[in-house]
């Protein structure tokens, strides 16, 4: 156990300049590291250039004919999607206030008539809620 100790910790028969680190970095690996890092960029650089001026040089080609199964005048089945749907709430929520705000028939054979809403509110309050018979049973 003294030896280990011996060697780790200095005494006075050991110089100091042995108790540094006498290996030193290498410079070459790193440098050579580095060039192979940057050659290795340029080339994938340059291939990801080339890739994309070839795909748009075929892309802007547009003499290519269509497929025998396209058809653009042919209007799909439905369910189709809807086109623009904030118009389309809108159209319904004015379909639905024109039955809110206007008297209609609901069924002119037997005389029913649909009123507006406000009008509806003004006749319940001077008529108040139709009121239930009593029934014998509840006497």
């Amino acid at each position: 156990m003294e030896s280990h100790t011996a060697k780790h910790h200095p005494s006075e028969d050991h110089l100091p300049e042995t108790l540094h680190e006498i290996s030193t970095v290498q410079v070459k690996p790193i440098v050579l590291f580095a060039l192979v890092l940057v050659i290795t960029s340029l080339a994938t650089f340059a291939t990801v250039k080339i890739l994309l001026y070839y795909m748009n040089f075929n892309h802007a080609r547009s003499d290519a004919p269509l497929s025998s199964l396209a058809n653009p005048e042919q209007i799909p089945p439905t369910p189709r999607l809807q086109v623009a749907p904030g118009q389309d709430v809108k159209e319904l929520r004015a379909r639905e206030d024109d039955v809110l705000k206007e008297y209609r028939w609901v069924n002119k054979d037997l005389g029913v008539v649909g009123i507006p809403v406000e009008r509806a509110i003004e006749l319940l309050a001077q008529r108040g809620l139709p009121a239930r018979e009593e029934t014998k049973s509840a006497q």
